[in-house]
């Protein structure tokens, strides 16, 4: 799939500047909104990550690992979208859709959360009970 994906042009300048409008609210929420808001509680002490993978990795890395792991998602959500428009299945423009809206209300979800701790000292999942 990969090099299909390369001789199509997977590392072409087109292709990728059409990825990141494409993506514009994954990079503005998930990426940049999450790793600031992140980048700030922690800096600041107003809590922890929860996540044991993401928190592991910055007790190692430090801080700035987290904005490494998100743009290693980033590249994966890119050879993603390549396979997908590289797809002649009717539903691949559906499901890419539905792949960069998940993913961006996750990035709103999460920037929601790092916000509320900041804010009121309370997660949004304490507070919906899932903590």
């Amino acid at each position: 799939m990969l090099s299909k994906n390369v001789k199509k042009g997977l590392f072409n300048t087109e292709a990728i500047y059409e990825f990141l409008y494409e993506a514009r609210f994954i990079i503005l929420l998930y990426i940049v909104g999450d790793f600031l808001t992140t980048f700030h509680a922690l800096s600041n002490g107003y809590g922890f990550e929860e996540n044991g993978f993401l928190s592991s990795i910055m007790a190692t890395y430090g801080l700035w690992s987290l904005l490494v792991v998100k743009m290693l998602i980033l590249l994966i959500v890119y050879w993603n979208y390549c396979s997908i428009k590289a797809s002649v299945h009717s539903y691949a423009r559906k499901l890419w859709n539905i792949s960069k809206t998940g993913v961006s209300i996750f990035g709103l979800v999460l920037v929601i959360n790092n916000l509320m701790v900041i804010t009121f000292r309370s997660s949004l999942f304490e507070s919906l009970g899932f903590l």
